[in-house]
């Protein structure tokens, strides 16, 4: 029984989840263009399940970003800008649109700090002025 116990325990540091592994690639633009919705957020020790209106978030080629509130069966498309890579960070400088003269104020910075990846899901620390909390996302 110790036997067959150490021999599980052994397999299980030797061959580590494809998403422990893929952690360790440095993070690309591959890795987040596209369009993402958010799955779940965690402020604190609560979870909270995004149900129908969740946000979205999208990453294009050209690194330009666009955030997007859903309400009412309906994606208003009220934040944009450009974003970059930064080590295992996705740095966002944006305005928000719904705000008067947003072609003039200065641009906010939010970062999403990627803590794991693994294949159409990924867990981000947010960072949005002293506002904190983490979020998973799913393309």
């Amino acid at each position: 029984m110790k036997k067959n116990i150490g021999i599980i325990i052994l397999l299980a540091l030797l061959f580590p989840p494809a998403a422990r592994s893929q952690d360790n690639r440095p993070l690309t633009k591959d890795d987040i263009e596209g369009r993402w919705t958010e799955y779940k957020r965690i402020e604190g020790d609560v979870e909270r399940q995004i149900g129908e209106y969740a946000d979205t978030y999208i990453f294009r080629e050209n690194m330009v970003f666009h955030k997007g509130e859903a309400s009412e069966g309906i994606i208003l498309f009220n934040i944009a800008g450009r974003y970059t890579i930064e080590g295992d960070s996705i740095v966002i400088s944006y305005r928000n649109y719904i705000e008067k003269n947003a072609s003039k104020q200065e641009a906010k910075k939010l970062i999403l700090k990627v803590l794991s990846r693994s294949g159409d899901e990924m867990l981000v620390q947010v960072a949005d002025y002293d506002y904190e909390y983490k979020m998973i996302l799913k393309k």
